[in-house]
């Protein structure tokens, strides 16, 4: 027998020859599950060795059903009987329920052996538990009971294909069925009579999409008493049906549409003339038909004007706004989005003559307006209540801080609905200015876009006593402790926007009858 110091010396590189196992006591997953498994030698282990006899004895019968072991452990296959070992991808025989495949059975009839294992429906827990709250989106979602009404009102919309008539339920419910079968788009020309009466004298609709020229007509003469009527998604509303209006509806007052791509021009100038002194309300968005003729028309047919909107008409520009500066009795004015951008000079000529009575003021999407309009904004317009100055892009901090600033100055009583969404040049200047002039009247306020106001300014909203709704988009040094602070003082509001804040945690603070929309963390 040689010595240890003698093999070593017996090997060509000098090291101990290791001993060869050999196959039978192998217990390596691909060798079980060969074709051919050799009959253990006597080095086997006894567990490899009762193992092979298993499979030998199961292979003369059946494989009893059973549930999937766990991973690491042996099975026999439900089709050729023999023993695997069960991994992650293992797959159960198609035809065998409780059954399972080998990797080599699993090619034979046809299966990917290493699919992916679709994953099992997770049970939902409890809406108490913490993994479920962080779910949630909208912190407060208001839910009870349906009062008796309501439920009959929503019946009512889910049927009116057959309901004959609505009969006398009130302006308010009546109102209520409409905004069920809109939302579901069932305004049609077949349910619509439904809301018509001679002794209405207001309508609102609120999609109109499927409404033919007809049915418009037919509108106006249905509803011959009608004061004020509003229609949204009117695509389909032509130049012939709104001058038959301008024939039925002799009370017509106040006229909002949307989208009425399809009136031409003569449309628009034979209604505001047959309207004429009598019109006190037009309200359009999204007309590419309107001009500087229908502008000047209605400048000096309609004198009595006290609300105008032409939001994105596509022909309106700086010669319409010098035909609209005859109009002296204005309180809501919208230019907004038009087709090309209004200048300084065109915006503070308009409103140095007809400013005086404006309460409510959208100039939004006009990209070239710059600082020069806020100070004619301050003297123009003192009874101002509301402004949007929406993507103005030109405004500087300095600029808006001085125009808040200078209404202080005047002894402005304070703004209650502000929008300068976008303006990304704005930062704690004009925010601290605006707390300071409007914080005690600011009902709804936008301030998305303004990335580089800091966490301690953002503290000034405490002292917004009366804010209802407020949009801090994209303000990136939002944090939970601004939105508790928020929560904490601001005792009316309902509503905040957080898009885009990425410092906010799941452990943003919540209180009832307040949402809180926009947490990223929510929509991963």
């Amino acid at each position: 027998m040689l010595t240890a110091s003698q093999q070593v010396e017996a090997t060509p590189s000098g090291r101990a020859p290791v001993r060869k196992r050999t196959r039978g006591a192998s217990i390596d997953s691909d060798d079980l599950d060969a074709d051919n498994i050799p009959e253990a030698g006597p080095s086997s282990p006894a567990p490899v060795a009762a193992a092979i006899q298993s499979t030998a004895v199961n292979g003369s019968g059946g494989v009893q059903p059973g549930p999937l072991k766990p991973v690491g452990e042996f099975m026999d296959c439900g089709q050729c009987t023999k023993r695997f070992t069960v991994t992650a991808y293992t797959k159960e025989h198609p035809s065998k329920p409780s059954t399972f495949l080998c990797v080599n059975c699993c090619y034979a009839l046809g299966i990917d052996p290493f699919a992916k294992p679709r994953k099992t429906a997770v049970k939902k827990k409890a809406s108490g538990k913490k993994e479920d709250r962080a779910k949630i989106i909208h912190y407060e979602e208001r839910k009870g009971v349906l009062p008796l009404g309501d439920l009959c009102i929503q019946m009512i919309g889910k049927y009116i294909e057959d309901v004959e008539q609505l009969g006398d339920i009130g302006g308010i419910n009546m109102d209520k069925v409409c905004k069920i079968i809109c939302k579901g788009r069932r305004l049609t020309t077949e349910t619509a009579p439904l809301f018509y009466a001679a002794d209405r004298d207001s309508l609102e609709m609120y999609d109109c999409t499927n409404l033919n020229s007809d049915a418009f007509i037919s509108m106006g003469k249905l509803c011959p008493n009608l004061i004020s009527l509003h229609l949204h998604l009117c695509g389909q509303l032509s130049t012939e049906a709104l001058s038959a209006w301008a024939k039925s509806l002799k009370s017509i007052k106040r006229l909002e549409l949307y989208a009425p791509f399809l009136v031409r021009k003569e449309g628009w100038i034979n209604f505001i003339k047959t309207a004429g002194k009598r019109l006190e309300g037009l309200l359009v968005t999204q007309s590419p038909r309107i001009d500087l003729e229908v502008v000047q028309t209605l400048a000096k047919s309609c004198p009595n004007l006290t609300e105008l909107r032409l939001a994105e008409v596509g022909q309106l520009n700086v010669d319409c706004l010098a035909a609209l500066r005859t109009l002296q009795k204005l309180k809501m004015l919208d230019l907004s989005s038009p087709g090309s951008t209004l200048s300084d000079e065109a915006i503070i000529g308009l409103l140095a003559s007809s400013g005086k009575t404006i309460e409510i003021l959208d100039l939004s999407d006009n990209p070239e307006l710059t600082d020069l309009i806020l100070p004619a904004i301050v003297k123009y317009c003192p009874r101002l209540h509301s402004l949007s100055l929406r993507n103005l892009v030109e405004l500087t901090d300095e600029g808006v801080a001085a125009f808040f600033q200078s209404l202080k100055a005047q002894g402005h009583e304070g703004l209650t609905h502000i929008d300068f969404e976008k303006g990304h040049d704005l930062q704690d200047k004009a925010l601290h200015a605006l707390v300071d002039h409007s914080g005690k009247t600011v009902e709804k306020l936008s301030l998305l876009g303004w990335r580089g106001v800091t966490k301690e300014t953002l503290n000034d909203l405490t002292r917004c006593s009366h804010l209802k709704e407020v949009d801090l988009g994209w303000c990136r040094d939002v944090t939970d402790f601004t939105i508790k602070d928020i929560l904490d003082s601001c005792g009316k509001v309902q509503v905040i926007r957080v898009w885009g804040c990425n410092q906010l945690t799941d452990a943003v603070p919540r209180k009832k009858g307040v949402k809180v929309i926009g947490i990223e963390t929510h929509t991963i």
